[in-house]
């Protein structure tokens, strides 16, 4: 997973270096709302955690309406439980490093491709406690430290305005390593969300 990790930021890095001289390239700073959940083994009484999206993306033109985008964004997911008088929730943030490959047209807006997130923070709760999530692959961890998956976001651009929603499907099992071998359990991240985004930089 290491060697994958790394071969991943290494080709984002070789894009910068191949395409900044001679691509168009603007900026975005966005922001926005993600619906979080996760799917896997058993989690039918999991619900929707409403948690935030915030980071900003550097947009190269391929075409006068292909580009790639890259982004780095603080990224909330997990999932709550609320029934027959339990309540707990896990809230884990992401620093995640997306990259997509979009079509831009009279405002449309369409974008899909993969990301990497690396877990930083995040907190857990279950009936009026609190803790710190911890990150790890060991049985007494509570979350895995790396995610990935892929994306797909749709939307329209008002001016220097974009707004859209996404899906993001988890393919990395959160489940810590060791605990995961020990159960045979898997379970994935899934994250619905909307946003606005602020375009500036580059022609007009």
């Amino acid at each position: 997973m290491k060697k994958l990790t790394t071969l991943f930021c290494a080709a984002i890095l070789m894009f910068f270096a191949a395409t900044t001289a001679t691509a168009q390239v603007r900026f975005a700073a966005k922001a926005g709302l993600n619906l979080a959940n996760v799917s896997g083994d058993d989690v039918e009484n999991n619900k929707i955690l409403p948690t935030f999206l915030v980071g900003g993306q550097a947009e190269f033109g391929l075409t006068d309406n292909l580009g790639l985008g890259v982004g780095l964004q603080l990224c909330g997911k997990g999932f709550k439980i609320d029934e027959a008088g339990f309540k707990a929730k896990a809230n884990p943030l992401y620093l995640q490093v997306p990259v997509q490959l979009f079509y831009q047209n009279n405002g449309f807006f369409a974008g899909v491709g993969p990301y990497v997130g690396f877990g930083i923070a995040g907190n857990a709760e279950s009936d009026g406690e609190s803790e710190s999530i911890d990150f790890g692959n060991g049985v007494d961890d509570d979350w895995a430290p790396l995610d990935f998956g892929a994306g797909l976001e749709v939307g329209y651009q008002f001016g220097s305005l974009r707004a859209t929603a996404s899906y993001n499907l988890g393919l990395a099992n959160v489940v810590p390593g060791d605990y995961a071998d020990a159960l045979d359990i898997s379970i994935k991240n899934t994250v619905i969300g909307v946003a606005l985004a602020y375009i500036f930089g580059g022609a007009e």
